[in-house]
């Protein structure tokens, strides 16, 4: 088994050599994202934002969206976009070619391949209270890395960082709370859309707990008792859209309760702004969901267990979650009728995204083409 890992490690490390032959062409931009669903890739992130932003905005640049399934590529080049499978011909031929390479995440194997010589830029997935994000040391040295604010700069580790200079620009992704993006609508859940925009619906509630590492399972009657949910908001016409990490998807397709719907995959950023409340516990997404000033409550039901095994990056988790706390199901019942009577956060909230957003105006994508060009 060793073998082969070498083996194929050399291989990866033969075909980078080689494409540091290639001539770059500094007019072609190569966006990859990292978003995979139930066997699709989904379209979402920065990198997502940046590509629609170049795209829609530089006629004198060419950015093309290497995708990591021949269905998403379709679908954007139906839309006018340009687009290739990156194990295509013409997919390969691009990542080539390309002057600069935009990423999210973590630069993966088969595109690092085809990656040398070319400029790579990091707009980063998001980097919220988890210590473990990006403790890893990236196959391609990162000629940029984009973030919000010197707050979120210096929690990055040492190791992912190097000496790669960071810019604080904002994220892309953030731009679609303060003004319209064509093609954003790409990638999202249409049902899950009109649902939230159903105005049957006096308030709507997104729950979005992250990822235990580790864990193959989520077993969420541990944490929800869903038949008394599903009641106690359907006597307040209320809605609770759930989203899961993908890996937990299956275990809850079966379910069906009245006003519950658990999120299918989907770029979740532009439902965002028709949630009037977010659940969160210590997942990064509420980080941007400060910048539309609405009430977030933190349900870290798993507080000590998950501080032990994934760590965080601040000693004191209250200090940084600008909301109210439940620790419980009754208590999270009790916090999400509190805060629909009365938001009495918005100070807290204030304190917290100008420590995670220096830009707070919907022009980070520009922000990063400029520091980029000069």
């Amino acid at each position: 088994m060793n073998t082969l890992r070498h083996l194929r490690e050399g291989i990866t490390y033969g075909l980078f050599l080689l494409s540091c032959l290639m001539p770059r062409d500094q007019r072609l931009w190569a966006c990859i994202g990292w978003h995979i669903g139930a066997g699709t890739e989904v379209f979402a992130d920065n990198t997502k934002y940046l590509f629609l932003h170049i795209a829609n905005n530089r006629k004198d640049l060419r950015a093309v969206w290497l995708a990591k399934d021949p269905e998403l590529a379709r679908i954007l080049r139906a839309r006018g976009y340009s687009s290739y499978y990156q194990h295509s011909l013409m997919g390969v031929w691009c990542a080539l070619r390309a002057g600069t390479t935009v990423i999210d995440a973590y630069l993966q194997p088969e595109n690092y391949r085809w990656s040398g010589r070319t400029r790579l830029v990091q707009l980063l997935h998001g980097k919220g209270m988890k210590k473990g994000g990006y403790a890893q040391k990236p196959l391609h040295a990162q000629d940029r890395i984009f973030s919000t604010s010197p707050f979120v700069s210096s929690m990055l580790p040492q190791v992912f960082v190097e000496k790669s200079p960071i810019v604080v620009a904002g994220y892309s992704r953030g731009d679609l709370f303060f003004k319209e993006i064509p093609g954003s609508d790409i990638g999202v859940h249409e049902p899950t859309r009109m649902m939230l925009e159903d105005t049957r619906y006096a308030k709507r509630f997104l729950y979005a707990p992250t990822f235990r590492r580790g864990a193959k399972t989520l077993n969420i009657e541990t944490f929800l008792d869903i038949p008394h949910l599903s009641t106690w908001l359907l006597e307040r016409r209320y809605l609770m859209v759930i989203s899961l990490h993908p890996k937990y998807r299956d275990q809850v397709r079966n379910l069906s309760y009245p006003n519950i719907h658990f999120l299918e995959d989907s770029d979740v950023y532009p439902l965002l702004p028709l949630v009037d409340i977010l659940i969160n516990d210590y997942s990064s997404i509420f980080t941007d969901y400060l910048l539309l000033d609405r009430p977030i409550i933190f349900y870290p039901y798993d507080l000590a267990a998950y501080t032990e095994n994934e760590g965080l990056s601040f000693e004191s988790y209250d200090e940084y979650t600008p909301g109210p706390k439940a620790y419980t199901y009754p208590e999270l019942i009790r916090t999400l009728e509190e805060t629909v009577a009365r938001d009495s956060h918005a100070g807290e909230r204030a304190r917290v995204r100008d420590l995670y957003h220096t830009y707070q105006n919907g022009e980070s994508s520009e922000r990063i083409m400029r520091a980029l060009e000069r």
